[in-house]
């Protein structure tokens, strides 16, 4: 047997692994002791690689819809019908009837998405949807409101504090460093670290918290903006920094003032006296950081609580200064000319192009909350084809049954996809790709998420690359993302050459190459380090501020301060029978999967279904034991649930991942399929009035016993 070094591209943790390798197969994957980073480490998902890579059902040839089914194809006869239908699309109905959609598996095929992009311009579509806007899009609206530091923040370099909200790092590897985050919370809080979290549930990260607010969902804002008022009243911020770099303070200040400890307190039903020792614990430390994560996102206004994060930053001055070194300068992106000033915003948040209820483009991308509504419109603004790459939009887009009405409508679905997912059993083409260890790595999305935005990525600067470890299973047809798209577009007469980075050939590893050009850390050092390795760049030292730079952080943006005013005066948007229903519905994540991906028996450990939470004096009030069939249903529609027992989460919620369960045709099977949360959420009731992003969390629900089955 030989064991060969890799790293994992499941999620955006990429662990360091090793691949135990017998006659062509991969056998067994465990962590690689020898990784300076990752130490062994890796979860489930990396270990179980093997049963991806030969399970049963995994798609290894193209498949095309038939009226008796789908057939097996060629992947060059795919490509050219494909093209065929798109080139009489376009000729028809013009540029806005084709989307793309590029869903989270996206960061394990990086060199994908500018043959994507070029496909897309090529053929004159706007029409480009993503996880983002159904996720936490917010970020990018508030930094487009805000405008930036343009060294990084201290984030995870020797914080004192941290504050966590409405995410678990523990599971989705964001918040905390990745690497092993459990073991860097256990060192940290050794030395006297405190983290703060506010999750309406007791949650991995929680558990071992300081101080753990548990808000009503939908209330972030609130609390958010009560730390922020104490902070300020009583002269916590860091008055020098916001007297050079900030503007907006006493606009700030006048919109923070209805948010009393008392008043937050009782409206968001957490103790004041924790509202006040959490913000006197922030604005008291001398180096900290802040992120909120995809629960504060989806259950209320997402702009609005990144807004309030980036001004936590600003007036406490959590950022990098002048003569402090990078520690976490990207190893596998161009160095960069770090300075200790502020990029006052630049343009706003809208993009200018237009979609159903008023929505726009943004910061943050198109709306996706919107896409399955221009499927289903007349005229020339109605989508008539989709490409669908890394993801599995039939489970993860909300509005499940408006979206399997838009799905079956379109004239094109192409899937790229291993698996035939939800999605792709309402595809007319479905393109197989190989898996991970199947194609040479590079470990790139370390970096590009470290310098997203703060809470993300990398606490060192580790760097990996792994060749491809083994050939797909013989007699296999599959193709890798990006090599499908470059064929797409060149069938198009799309001029593709500019998507591959000026790379000398067409093969993954020259793409690997291109992509590292000018990188801090040459590719060819990184490769000599089999189980990659941290680069630590003492040169990486932040500049003083240019002469005559006048650029500040805007902490008092009129849109931000209007929406403060509204939420104070109204509370927290409404759907039209919320008050009917007891309960309320909130998103959490589990460790087995990634989003809608990885579950097998190997990962699931015999619960495929994903159970529906509930507090066990909720469960007896509702005549329900944990195991017990129920029909969780919202205003909006019903799905069938296995609900559990959970302690550890406040009376009066049901707390659920999202992206499992199939058509209503297989609601009986639900113990092995799963239950679809997104048939509860409407599209266009509830949404932000930013991004489009529905109301996904804190949806009201009610729980309704009935027959085992």
């Amino acid at each position: 047997m030989e064991v060969r070094h890799s790293f994992c591209r499941i999620c955006t943790n990429q662990c360091s692994i090793l691949a135990h390798v017998e006659d062509g197969r991969v056998v067994k994957v465990t962590g690689d002791p020898e990784s300076e980073l990752y130490r062994n480490f890796t979860c489930i998902k990396g270990r179980s690689q093997p049963d991806y890579l030969y399970h049963p059902e995994r798609v290894l040839h193209p498949l095309k819809r038939t009226d008796g089914g789908f057939v097996r194809i060629s992947v060059d006869q795919a490509t050219e019908e494909i093209a065929m239908r798109l080139r009489a699309l376009r000729q028809r109905h013009g540029p806005r009837a084709i989307a793309s959609w590029a869903g989270t598996m996206q960061t394990a095929i990086r060199h994908a998405m500018p043959m994507l992009a070029a496909v897309m311009d090529g053929l004159g579509s706007l029409y480009r949807f993503d996880p983002n806007t159904i996720d936490k899009g917010g970020k990018q609206i508030a930094g487009s409101l805000f405008g930036a530091w343009t060294a990084p923040a201290q984030g995870f370099d020797d914080p004192e504090v941290a504050l966590l909200i409405g995410i678990n790092p523990m599971v989705t590897f964001t918040g905390l460093p990745a690497g092993n985050p459990g073991q860097w919370l256990k060192d940290r809080s050794r030395d006297g670290f405190k983290l703060i979290v506010i999750d309406p549930r007791r949650s991995d990260v929680a558990a071992r918290a300081f101080l753990h607010l548990a808000p009503r969902p939908g209330y972030d804002v609130h609390v958010l903006a009560a730390m922020l008022r104490v902070i300020l009243h009583e002269g916590l911020l860091d008055r020098a920094f916001v007297a050079e770099n900030i503007a907006g303070l006493e606009a700030l200040r006048a919109a923070l003032d209805p948010y009393t400890l008392e008043r937050v307190s009782v409206e968001a039903d957490v103790p004041a006296a924790d509202l006040e020792l959490a913000a006197r614990t922030y604005g008291a430390a001398r180096r900290a950081y802040a992120m909120a994560g995809t629960g504060a996102h989806m259950s209320g206004p997402g702009g609005l609580v990144e807004y309030l994060v980036l001004s936590l930053h600003a007036v406490c001055g959590n950022y990098l200064r002048a003569g402090e070194t990078v520690r976490v300068a990207p190893a596998l992106l161009p160095p960069v000319d770090y300075r200790a000033q502020a990029q006052s915003p630049q343009g706003g948040w809208s993009r200018g192009e237009r979609f159903v209820r008023g929505l726009q483009s943004s910061a943050a991308g198109s709306p996706t909350g919107a896409a399955a509504d221009h499927m289903l419109l007349e005229g020339e603004d109605r989508i008539r084809a989709l490409i669908s790459i890394a993801g599995n939009p039939a489970a993860a887009w909300p509005d499940q049954p408006k979206m399997l009405r838009a799905l079956e409508g379109l004239d094109l679905f192409v899937q790229i996809d291993p698996w035939m997912s939800l999605s792709a059993r309402y595809a007319d083409y479905v393109i197989p790709p190989p898996m991970p260890l199947e194609t040479a790595g590079l470990s790139i999305t370390a970096d590009l998420m470290t310098s997203r935005a703060t809470g993300y990525g990398l606490g060192e600067p580790f760097a990996q690359y792994s060749p491809a470890i083994v050939e797909p299973p013989a007699g296999s047809e599959v193709v890798e993302e990006w090599r499908f798209l470059f064929d797409l577009g060149d069938r198009l007469g799309i001029d593709m050459r500019a998507a591959t980075g000026a790379a000398p050939e067409l093969t993954t590893e020259a793409l690997i190459e291109s992509s590292a050009a000018g990188s801090r850390v040459p590719l060819e050092t990184v490769k000599a380090h089999r189980s990659g390795a941290i680069f630590r760049d003492a040169s990486a030292v932040v500049k003083p501020k240019a002469d005559g730079w006048d650029g500040r952080l805007d902490v008092g943006a009129a849109e931000m301060m209007a929406d403060l005013a509204r939420l104070a005066e109204h509370g927290p948007a409404k759907g039209a029978r919320d008050d009917e229903f007891p309960l309320r519905l909130i998103c959490r994540r589990h460790r087995h999967v990634y989003n809608t991906s990885c579950n097998i028996a190997a990962t699931q450990k015999g619960r495929p279904y994903n159970p529906a939470f509930v507090n066990p004096d909720d469960l007896a009030a509702f005549g329900l034991a944990s195991g017990d069939l129920a029909d969780l249903q919202s205003a909006h529609g019903e799905t069938p649930v296995v609900v559990e027992a959970d302690p550890g989460l406040r009376r009066g919620l049901v707390s659920m991942m999202f992206g499992f369960g199939g058509p209503p045709a297989g609601d009986a099977d639900v113990r092995a399929l799963g239950s679809s949360v997104n048939r509860l959420t409407s599209n266009d009731e509830v949404f932000d009035r930013y991004t489009g992003q529905p109301r996904m969390s804190n949806l009201p629900v009610t729980l309704q016993p009935r027959a085992a089955g």
